[in-house]
């Protein structure tokens, strides 16, 4: 998997309602890559045949 850019990762925090600005863009880009290459050496079998959930948020 190739790692978030700044750019991406502003984004991805945009979306969820968090301004994320330097010198923590650095910092949390580095973290959130780590955390998806760890996470994507994670793989039991029979995972890719488990149907996702969706997100139901509550109402706000």
């Amino acid at each position: 998997m190739q790692d978030l850019t700044k750019d991406e990762v502003q984004g991805l925090g945009h979306a969820v309602g968090l301004e994320i600005q330097d010198p923590e863009l650095t910092e949390v880009a580095y973290s959130l890559n780590a955390l998806l290459e760890a996470l994507d050496n994670i793989n039991p079998p029979g995972l890719d045949q488990v149907e996702p959930l969706p997100i139901l948020l509550p109402p706000s």
